[in-house]
């Protein structure tokens, strides 16, 4: 049995390490947050430390939360950023994240403040909690659903990562960004601002490389459907893209095709896909588009706007398949939508105030068959000019939202929807 106590020594190493390895910049980006990490993964015990330096970027900032793993005991944090510190169990998630509550030290003439975590131990003692995310042999696939990292708790701050990872053997790797050899393992850069610091290890894959993408197939049987796959790839890429306009192209995407039933998700550039053996040329097209569709995804993922993420990329999906299968095609997937949210009681998709997530058939259902109402009233040349205005910037919050649909098609329309969303 490995000692945890010494693992927790080696992330304290770690941690010392963090802000000194990497000689690039703090960060080149506008993102709030800037990570610094030394990672070391043993996934035969299915175990990790590491030692993180977070970089907070906003003087304004009096406090700040982080959810870290609660398997991994309590981390040290330390830093001069950090004035004074609170952890608890947090209680949204049944003990399974730890909260640490940090008042900051003030800023000095506008200045970063620096707060540092160390930590180590196994990351799933009972079993992962979602299938998204492993540790073991044959694959290192981590999120935010796993708070492996401390993650800020508002849930809806940018950031940026550069990553050292140490692990013994050979791998493929795959991030939201770079990811590169290095002499100890692998090297992780993530320039662009996201919410998530994610990133597979695949031990055994099959790698197809194309100009805008690189599939990364784990599965244990690997192979079927790949030109299926490809086919939607190309399909999707290209509609959205001539769609987005200005707020494209969408950037090289690395995609990676699993074995498990459900948990698909997409991270930016990084698109993981649950099993695609069975899917039909329909369903996987909308599938595909949808996740690539999240590259323009902004608003809160943990609160009322999750709607615009899902419902949007939902009906941005939708619309590709309208456009490669037929308007047949398009309407009998919009009749069996409306057939899985009637009579099902569901809550208003948006109310103002509100501030519960929307449950899954509120956000893949409800919402674009809301969306699909809006495109009718608005006429589709119109429509698809809203969607690219959404693209372009970026839209967090239903508000906005609501602003940009009165700009463009009257306040007569905009009250409209507003009294749709909270029905």
């Amino acid at each position: 049995m490995p000692n945890w106590r010494n693992f927790t020594g080696l992330a304290l190493g770690f941690a010392a390490l963090s802000g000194s390895v990497f000689a690039a910049p703090v960060s080149a980006s506008d993102a709030p947050l800037h990570y610094i990490g030394s990672v070391e993964f043993m996934p035969d015990v299915g175990a990790m430390g590491a030692g993180w330096t977070v970089i907070i970027k906003d003087a304004e900032l009096d406090a700040i939360q982080f959810a870290l793993n609660a398997s991994f005991g309590t981390a040290i944090v330390s830093g001069p950023g950090v004035q004074a510190l609170n952890t608890a169990l947090d209680p949204r998630y049944e003990g399974a994240a730890r909260l640490y509550a940090i008042d900051l030290m003030p800023s000095v003439d506008g200045a970063p403040r620096v707060v540092k975590f160390s930590y180590g131990g196994p990351m799933f003692p009972a079993g992962p909690a979602l299938g998204i995310n492993t540790l073991d042999p044959r694959k290192i696939e981590l999120t935010v659903d796993s708070y492996w990292f401390p993650f800020d708790a508002r849930f809806d701050t940018d950031l940026t990562a550069q990553v050292n990872v140490r692990i013994e053997g050979e791998w493929s790797a795959v991030g939201v960004g770079t990811a590169e050899r290095t002499p100890m393992g692998y090297r992780f850069e993530q320039d662009t601002p996201g919410l998530d610091i994610a990133l597979s290890l695949l031990s055994k894959s099959v790698t197809v490389m194309a100009p805008g993408y690189v599939i990364h197939d784990a599965r244990p049987d690997p192979g079927a459907k790949l030109t299926e796959l490809t086919a939607a790839l190309e399909g999707c890429t290209a509609y959205l893209n001539a769609l987005s306009g200005p707020a494209g192209p969408l950037p090289h995407a690395s995609i990676i095709v699993t074995d498990r039933p459900e948990g698909g998700y997409s991270r930016g550039t990084l698109i993981a896909l649950t099993d695609i053996e069975n899917e039909d040329e329909e369903a996987l097209r909308q599938f595909i588009c949808h996740e690539l569709a999240h590259y323009w995804s902004k608003a809160n993922a943990g609160g009322p706007e999750n709607w615009i993420n899902e419902g949007i990329a939902d009906y941005l999906a939708n619309m590709a398949v309208r456009d490669a299968m037929g308007e047949d095609v398009f309407d009998a997937r919009m009749a069996r939508y409306a057939e899985q949210v009637s009579g099902d009681g569901l809550p208003p998709i948006w109310t103002t105030g509100g501030i519960d997530r929307p449950s899954y058939l509120t956000l893949y259902r409800a919402a674009p068959l809301a969306l699909r109402d809006l495109e009718v009233r608005m006429g589709e040349a119109a429509f698809a000019g809203l969607m690219q205005r959404v693209m372009a910037l970026q839209v967090r919050t239903t508000p906005d939202l609501l602003h940009m649909i009165e700009h463009m098609a009257g306040p007569e329309t905009h009250d409209w929807f507003k009294a749709r969303l909270a029905e």
